[in-house]
């Protein structure tokens, strides 16, 4: 576990230094034309292929209250949720595992890896501008302090 929390952190400073196979990505990268570009348009095409890590949040779409899953979207908010409204579709990534993770609490982050493609689909109750295959999912190395505030 923490030979895998190290690697990931060396991955998130280092770039492709220390990762040959992954390229750490942030959320910035998935839409790095200007605010006045069309979101639809606004897509990084250079990762389209590429195996990447990213942080982020799960949104399940196979089932709410369930501890397992290989169906969500990836998004960079915390507390996204079915009853807000979602992030823009270049902010939002739709990932399918073959097997079902485990679903950490929603204020908890977690590091998604996998293939990413630029895709465009309707996923759940969000538009989705990527989609990736995921490979592993890595516990975030800090806890985050739980909210009683999200409730649904």
């Amino acid at each position: 576990m923490y030979r895998t929390v190290i690697i990931l952190l060396s991955m998130l400073f280092c770039g492709n230094a220390l990762a040959e196979e992954a390229v750490s990505i942030l959320w910035s990268q998935l839409a790095p034309g200007g605010p006045e570009l069309p979101v639809e348009s606004n897509v990084n095409l250079a990762l389209d292929g590429k195996n990447v890590i990213i942080p982020g949040f799960i949104v399940p779409l196979d089932g709410q209250g369930k501890s397992h899953s290989k169906n969500f979207l990836l998004t960079p908010q915390q507390g996204a949720c079915f009853h807000k409204p979602p992030s823009p579709q270049n902010q939002l990534i739709h990932v399918v595992f073959d097997n079902p993770i485990a679903v950490p609490v929603a204020e908890q982050p977690i590091y998604i890896a996998g293939k990413l493609s630029i895709k465009t689909a309707q996923s759940g109750f969000a538009k989705t501008g990527y989609y990736l295959q995921g490979v592993e999912a890595i516990a975030y190395p800090v806890q985050v302090a739980s909210s009683a505030e999200h409730q649904h």
